[in-house]
């Protein structure tokens, strides 16, 4: 980001909030609705972002990418609303009636754009990851972050995020195999 541009947007300049809001909008709603598969958690989680990011700018020392600092707030903002979620689903679910409706299962919107099955099996196979293995593959194959990137992003070294990707690439095929779905470059599992 541009130095100026983030002093003006340290003073409060409107215009340049403006900008910063404008550049880094729809990056952070696909990374937000990425980690949340929810449009209107997303869009809550986009906000909150640019909330906390905005009062906290005057920490960014520039040490990363403005993007990979701004980036973990998104990422700590949606791990805070996945909490928050968890809480109230299992406070629903105590109260609630065990019936669960066809139209609770429904998938949120983001499976609407998903139209191959190839797609949507792929995005069943990463919600399978557990968090630590799908943010990487989210920020590395959704996001076109670097490894160096992921590692601030997340606050970790980046053998570690060379592994995790490893791992997570392994699961991904194994669970893609089993379900008999092509891979990328035309294999397919011939079992």
């Amino acid at each position: 980001m541009d130095s100026e541009l983030l002093a003006k947007c340290r003073a409060g300049d409107p215009q340049a909030i403006e900008a910063l809001v404008t550049e880094y909008q729809a990056r952070i709603y696909r990374l937000c609705l990425s980690i949340l598969e929810d449009a209107d958690d997303a869009q809550d989680a986009v906000q909150e972002t640019f909330i906390a990011g905005l009062k906290a700018l005057h920490s960014y020392r520039g040490d990363s990418a403005f993007q990979t600092w701004f980036f973990s707030i998104a990422i700590n903002t949606c791990r805070g609303q996945l909490r928050q979620r968890k809480r109230k689903t299992h406070l629903q679910e105590s109260l609630a009636d065990p019936v669960i409706t066809a139209e609770e299962r429904r998938p949120g919107p983001e499976q609407s754009l998903i139209d191959t099955q190839r797609s949507q099996a792929i995005w069943l196979a990463i919600g399978g990851l557990d968090e630590k293995h799908r943010l990487p593959i989210i920020l590395r194959y959704y996001h076109e972050l670097s490894t160096q990137e992921i590692a601030e992003t997340l606050g970790l070294n980046i053998g570690t995020v060379h592994s995790r990707l490893s791992i997570a690439r392994t699961r991904l095929i194994g669970e893609l195999k089993r379900a008999n779905i092509d891979l990328p470059g035309g294999e397919k599992d011939q079992s």
